[in-house]
């Protein structure tokens, strides 16, 4: 018991040490070493770059001889993790476990899991299904998540140098194609003039907005739909 506790309150000191990974690890209550939080960007090169995604970590009384419960508290539209509950599908999370493994080493993996999507292992197969057949609509989705839900918070430190590998950069590179560019925390750029498109679209998610349904759920259901507005009305109807 006492050596296990000794090697928690290591990697818990030596992750808040490690200041090149962007890692943050805090505990949820003073003196539980076995519940934190867990906080890192998102990678670059990937729709999730720019956004600070939050990650819950409960170890069990047979850690390291079993995987921490790690589930993400950020919505993240992903086909490894569950857009309901944040749960993650990932192998070291599961069978591939090892005692070696650290909590830090395992948020790594679950922060490069953003740039190496398994779709034919999903978590979310309606996620998995358009990343697949619709892969536009899966970019646009999961920025505009990113944008919704992980916007960082004031003072977070944002990917100043990666915590991704090179390979992992050039594998992301080939997963998501025309990627937005980083968000730079300094000088505001001008506000865009919107598109006669982007125009459109807005007025397609007011239309339904103002029919009571939550607008980041309406735009969701819509870039599902193609942008037509019938479709999306059906489907919002029947999931109501």
């Amino acid at each position: 018991m006492a050596g296990r506790l000794r090697r928690i309150q290591k990697e818990i000191a030596d992750c808040q040490r490690d200041q090149a990974s962007l890692i943050e690890l805090k505990l949820v209550e003073d003196g539980n070493i076995m519940h934190m939080k867990g906080r890192f960007p998102g990678p670059p090169g990937t729709p999730y770059e720019g956004g600070m995604f939050q990650v819950d970590i409960v170890l069990s009384d047979t850690y390291p001889f079993q995987p921490p419960k790690i589930k993400f508290d950020t919505k993240v539209y992903h086909p490894n993790i569950s857009s309901q509950t944040g749960a993650i599908c990932l192998d070291i999370l599961k069978q591939e476990w090892s005692p070696v493994l650290t909590i830090s080493s395992t948020l790594l993996s679950v922060q490069s899991l953003l740039c190496t999507p398994e779709p034919n292992d999903p978590q979310d197969a309606q996620v998995a299904s358009q990343y697949l057949n619709n892969h536009a609509a899966f970019l646009e989705t999961a920025r505009f998540w990113t944008e919704c839900y992980a916007k960082p918070e004031e003072g977070d430190i944002l990917h100043k140098t990666s915590s991704v590998s090179a390979s992992q950069q050039r594998q992301a590179g080939s997963n998501y194609s025309n990627h937005q560019s980083p968000v730079v925390a300094a000088a505001r750029p001008p506000e865009p003039v919107l598109s006669s498109e982007e125009l459109e679209k807005r007025r397609k998610v007011q239309s339904l907005v103002d029919m009571g349904f939550e607008a980041n759920h309406v735009r969701t259901v819509l870039i599902r739909a193609n942008w037509n507005t019938e479709t999306a009305l059906e489907d919002l109807l029947s999931n109501a």
